[in-house]
């Protein structure tokens, strides 16, 4: 198990510092984004060396990775549905329905 005090002490502040020490202090169970960075900074030695593209391209995870160079992300492709399905639920929030009541 790593030392998180030396962590806290020496280990560069970066994306994913947080949510590696806290992984490590409390064992809790990280979201998918917060454990890929988590998971880059323990990879990336705590980013001694600087915050930079670690140029893994073999790694499931470095189309994630927080500080790769020219980071694109691609989106999935969403349905005609549910681009109609975020409309209407943008609308809803925005309060654009919303009704007067009578009072009694």
């Amino acid at each position: 198990m790593a030392d998180t005090a030396w962590i806290k002490k020496h280990g560069k502040t970066a994306q994913g510092k947080t949510e590696y020490v806290t992984y490590l202090e409390t064992g809790e169970k990280l979201s998918p984004g917060k454990a890929i960075k988590a998971h880059c900074y323990q990879c990336m030695n705590s980013y001694l060396d600087g915050r930079h593209d670690c140029q893994m391209s073999d790694c499931p995870l470095y189309p994630f990775m927080p500080y790769r160079k020219g980071k694109t992300m691609v989106k999935r492709a969403r349905s005609e549905k549910q681009m109609e399905h975020d409309r209407k639920l943008s609308i809803l929030r925005s309060g654009a329905n919303k009704t007067m009541c009578a009072s009694k």
